[in-house]
């Protein structure tokens, strides 16, 4: 917890050399057995790599996340909490009443994947409602728990990735958005190019 920030800033000059923003960081030091002093040194870390907000799994103990609202507010950072496919509307909602640097790391593909009352529909009122308490989002293409839940490339899946991505932009939500690669890897490919195709289909979904 007393090691110096040297090192992180030197990291941030060199994605920044390299035309790289950092917004997020996920340490690997939020945890309920760690120390207090651990998870602010992984804050300031974060501060130090350029990102305003540091990035955990949902906790099943509101205690944790009421604790972690608490030392970000005293860190001026934002702590995003992921999901998986636990997520429904009002999953977040006591981390969210806990403290107001408590927000949102969203995964619109596991959403959808959860199936059930978690619709196209529902996701997008569920972005407009709460827009102001996402901090960053996850992007991948899945089906809905009915049709398998399975990852799929991008176009192929239940995800409304197009009506996300221009909704972000016909409201101008400040809201980054990371293409997250799960869907197997075709034969004779690889995971840059499937990433470069990621890439190509989200800039023609905010040229439509």
């Amino acid at each position: 917890s007393t090691v110096s920030m040297d090192k992180f800033k030197e990291v941030r000059k060199m994605f920044k050399k390299a035309g790289v923003s950092i917004y997020a960081f996920k340490p690997s030091a939020l945890g309920e057995k760690n120390t207090d002093a651990e998870i602010e040194y992984a804050m300031r870390a974060g501060k130090a790599l350029g990102a305003n907000s540091v990035t955990v799994e949902l906790p099943k103990n509101p205690e944790q996340s009421n604790r972690l609202g608490k030392l970000a507010a005293k860190n001026k950072m934002y702590v995003g909490y992921h999901n998986h496919t636990q997520a429904t509307d009002t999953v977040w909602n006591e981390a969210l009443n806990q403290s107001p640097s408590n927000s949102i790391n969203l995964d619109f593909g596991h959403y959808i994947a959860a199936g059930g009352n978690n619709t196209k529909e529902s996701l997008l009122a569920f972005i407009e409602t709460h827009h102001d308490r996402i901090t960053s989002m996850h992007m991948k293409d899945r089906e809905t728990k009915e049709n398998g839940a399975e990852n799929l490339p991008w176009g192929e899946g239940d995800t409304p990735i197009v009506e996300v991505l221009q909704l972000l932009k016909d409201k101008k939500y400040k809201i980054p958005v990371s293409i997250e690669l799960e869907y197997k890897i075709p034969d004779g490919s690889d995971a840059v190019k499937e990433v470069k195709k990621c890439l190509a289909y989200a800039k023609n979904a905010l040229e439509a």
